[in-house]
Parts: C-alpha cells; structure tokens; sequence
C-alpha cells in the first residue's frame, strides 16, 4: 500500500486549490493500493471530509505568506514526526510554505516530494518549486515556472485541472433552485464565484454592472465567495439592490444552472475552476485576458475575454450576450465540448497515478 499525504493551508469551499484536493482525497481514498493522508490549517469545508473512506487527517497550524515566521519551527517538528510516525512514502503539497517545509524533510527522511501549483507568486526563489515533481495547471503557469523561478522544465507536468460533470438531481437541488428562482424572478442571471478580491476583478464586475444596470433592469448579480474588507467597500458605493451576496457553501449546483452568464474578469489567473464549471453546465463564460483563462477561451468561439482593468468594455460584452442568445448558446456548448475532452477525471487521475509510481519507484 502506498502512503501519500497531501498538504494544502485554507481548505475552503470557494477556492480552486481545495477543489482539487478534494478530488486528489476522494481519488485516491476510494482506491485500496492507496492510503490518503490529509494535513491543513483550517477552512470553511472540512466537512467534506467525512465522504472520504479511510481517510487520514491531521489539522496543524500554519498560514500563508509573511506570517509562516511565527510557525515554521512548530510545523516543522509536527510534520516531520507525522512523516515518520505513518511511514509516508510521498509528500504532495498545494502551496510553497508546506512545500519548503516538506522538501527539507524529504531530503532527511529519504521521501519524495511534489508540488502542484496553483497561482502566480513572486519572491522566494531560491526556496522555491525544489519538489522532485512539480504538476503545473497550465501552459501560462509552465513558462512562468521556468522564465521567472528557473525551474527545470523535465520536473514539469503540465495538466489541466479535472473537472467531474454534474448529475443533481435530487430532492435538495430542486428545493434550492426554486427557492433562487423565486428570489430573482424573471431576471437574467449573472454569476461570479471565488474570492472576492482584486486579483478575481470583483471590483470591475461592480462597476460594470452598475453601468449595465442603468440601460438593464432585469439583470441580477450573484456574489459566491468570501467577501474581503476591500469588496465591503466597494459594495458600499454600489447602491444596486440587484447584487445578491451568498456565502460559500457544499454545492452551488443550481446557481450555475440559474445562471445565464458566468463571469471571472481575473487580473490574474493560473487556471480557474470556475471557468472549468462553467463549461461543464454548458453556460457562456467571460473572463480576464491573462494566464489559463486567456490559454483555454478562444475569444467568440467558447466565451468571450476582457480587460480586468476596463468594467465599460465588460458592461458591453455582458450585454452582447445577452441580446445574442444564441451565440451565448453556442459558446457554452463549445466550452462544455473543450472541458470535456481536456479536463477529463479519469485521464488526469491516470497521469497522477504514473507519475506517483514513477516517483515512488526512482533511486
């Protein structure tokens, strides 16, 4: 049997890195030649930790950026004795503080290490991306990892995050859609999901919707994430009763089938699941033009890509779509079509499963 534990810090719903973990857990829980170990500081979902069999966990306290100073000798200690007390045969981090911490053990211990990626960081170079494997979410985030951190690119696998098809159908998800629909009526939808902050362009969202709003009047918005101090303020100065605010939760399913356009206007971005989601609901997309969003939508074709900095030039392509139902039909089924055949579960959890056993199996 094979021990591999995974670290990730903020397991939460509205976040792409946690989604993706889940999978790995869920993967590699429900296969015996596996035994999945799980490490993290906290998070809004660690409920969901209760589907997966066999699972492992272990929360330690640790955090993101500067702050991981006052941590680093405590997870140090703790991760390193967890190692060796379960006899981990693979460390696979989420993020670089766990992943600097998991290397140097590594090395002691005598236990590989890999590293997915997950965004566009700056600083840190000499410590950084020193896993045996380093699996990258886009090509965008490839050329990044060697240009900017020099990394080796035969340590590199490039894949598209997966993505699994929703099937809801039962009794919960058709309470909750007919509770949102009767909220916003007849109103076109539009939906944003993530973190409510600037790299996501929330702010441009606003603005841009409150713009449209003036020549719209039967056009909601929906706010899925974690709201920031910064996005309070923001949403101060937009007296628009028409933007709805939802907490993250367990499944948004029947936000994206309300939804008649999702929008992500990051200003920057690896590869969002949020694009990935849309396309798996068949729903037209709207996106930042940068990293993996700019690499995966062909603009016209499976959505359409704005500038982050520009809300009038999103209020107007907002508005195309919806005056043009029927190229806003066509784009979602070609995104759907394109994650379909890219950001495939099985394909990719076969490709993760090789380059475990190759990493396992290497002097």
């Amino acid at each position: 049997m094979i021990k591999i534990l995974h670290i990730t810090p903020n397991f939460n719903y509205s976040c792409g890195r946690s989604k993706l973990v889940y999978y790995y857990l869920n993967y590699f829980g429900s296969h015996s030649d596996y035994e999945t170990h799980f490490i993290t500081n906290g998070g809004d979902s660690l409920d969901r930790l209760n589907d997966i069999p066999g699972l492992k966990f272990q929360k330690l306290e640790f955090s993101t950026g500067y702050k991981n100073l006052f941590f680093y000798w405590s997870f140090y200690t703790k991760l390193k004795e967890y190692i060796r007390n379960n006899k981990i045969d693979l460390i696979h981090t989420h993020h670089r503080f766990p992943e600097m911490v998991a290397v140097k053990i590594g090395l002691q211990l005598n236990v590989k290490t890999i590293l997915s990626t997950h965004g566009f960081t700056q600083g840190y170079k000499n410590i950084s991306f020193r896993s045996d494997k380093i699996i990258s979410v886009s090509q965008s985030m490839t050329d990044f990892l060697i240009n900017i951190f020099k990394v080796n690119s035969d340590k590199i696998k490039t894949l598209y995050n997966p993505v699994k098809s929703s099937s809801d159908n039962s009794t919960d998800f058709s309470v909750r859609y007919q509770e949102q629909k009767r909220t916003i009526g007849n109103s076109k939808v539009l939906l944003f999901v993530g973190r409510g902050n600037s790299d996501k362009g929330v702010d441009t969202l606003l603005n841009a919707f409150d713009r449209l709003s003036l020549e719209h009047d039967n056009v909601v918005l929906i706010i899925v994430g974690q709201i920031n101090d910064n996005l309070i303020k923001i949403r101060s100065k937009v007296k628009n009763k028409k933007i709805i605010s939802i907490q993250p939760q367990r499944n948004i399913d029947h936000l994206y089938s309300l939804a008649d356009i999702v929008i992500l206007p990051s200003r920057s971005d690896s590869f969002p699941y949020v694009m990935l989601e849309a396309g798996s609901f068949k729903k037209p997309f709207i996106g930042g033009d940068t990293g993996g969003i700019a690499e995966f939508i062909e603009e016209g074709k499976n959505g359409l890509l704005v500038d982050p900095e520009n809300p009038q030039q999103l209020a107007e392509k907002i508005i195309y779509l919806l005056e043009n139902p029927d190229i806003a039909k066509l784009c979602g089924e070609n995104l759907h079509h394109k994650v379909k055949h890219l950001c495939d579960y099985n394909s990719y959890f076969s490709h993760i499963e090789k380059i475990y056993n190759e990493l396992i199996g290497a002097e």
